[in-house]
């Protein structure tokens, strides 16, 4: 049996601090595809930052109704994901800042343009973070890593044939163990964590202000969608998006009593 080489780092990244866990038949494949994590990182941040000059997303807020802009597929990837969470949750889930239109308003037409219907200012926050997670992970198993994880600010993910015990704290409930293997756990607990400074909006759904935030995590196959789902549950009545849950194959993470 192969001996199985294992390399782990953790560095500044997307506004918080990014561990990265990389697992390969030898060490410099493994350190390879550490590497190629990062390197993911460090371009969907470029991609996805609601602020910085000249990338896709304050281009895509700066365009003016009726403009076409062309974007990486990534970004057209995450942004049609988040129409169709916006969609079927009824609002719960959107990225656009309050009065200033809704993320519906960015028509995805093909793989690398939006067309913007109205203007809007969308902040693409903790999705952003978990979609780069899961582009970390890919981009990991192309540079050849057998198993690992990735880990930022919460938005966590695992590949790989074994299960990764893992603990998790909800509120104040005590903590538990939870296995994960091949799957993504994100985790939302509005009275204990800050957006970024960056970050203006997204992280209080205008249709919930007025209900009660409870803190819950969310099991899934990717970060992304791990992410967006805290967002849309974590203002919700237990057990009111079972349906949601299931289309996305997701689990929501209970305290125990």
């Amino acid at each position: 049996m192969c001996q199985e080489h294992r390399v782990s780092r953790l560095r500044p990244a997307l506004g918080t601090f990014a561990g990265i866990e990389a697992r390969a038949p030898t060490r410099l494949r493994a350190e390879r595809a550490l590497a190629a994590g990062y390197a993911a990182l460090a371009r969907v941040e470029a991609l996805l930052h609601p602020a910085r000059a000249g990338s896709d997303l304050a281009r895509l807020n700066a365009a003016p109704a009726g403009r076409r802009v062309a974007v990486h597929p990534w970004t057209a990837e995450l942004l049609r994901l988040s129409r169709e969470l916006c969609l079927l949750s009824a609002g719960r889930f959107e990225p656009a800042l309050p009065d200033s239109g809704t993320v519906l308003q960015w028509l995805p037409e093909g793989p690398r343009t939006l067309y913007v219907r109205r203007a809007a200012q969308v902040d693409l926050g903790g999705i952003a973070k978990g979609f780069a997670v899961d582009q970390a992970v890919a981009a990991m198993r192309r540079a050849g890593a057998s198993a690992g994880l990735v880990n930022a600010g919460g938005d966590l993910r695992v590949f790989g044939r074994e299960a990764w015990p893992l603990w998790i704290r909800l509120g104040d409930a005590p903590p538990r163990q939870l296995l994960l293997q091949e799957a993504a756990l994100a985790g939302s607990d509005p009275g204990s964590t800050q957006p970024p400074a960056e970050h203006r909006g997204y992280y209080a759904p205008r249709s919930t202000r007025r209900s009660t935030p409870h803190a819950t995590a969310v099991m899934a196959p990717s970060a992304a969608l791990a992410d967006a789902l805290t967002k849309v549950l974590v203002y919700a009545a237990r057990g009111r998006n079972t349906a949601l849950l299931a289309r996305y194959r997701a689990q929501e993470i209970r305290p125990l009593s």
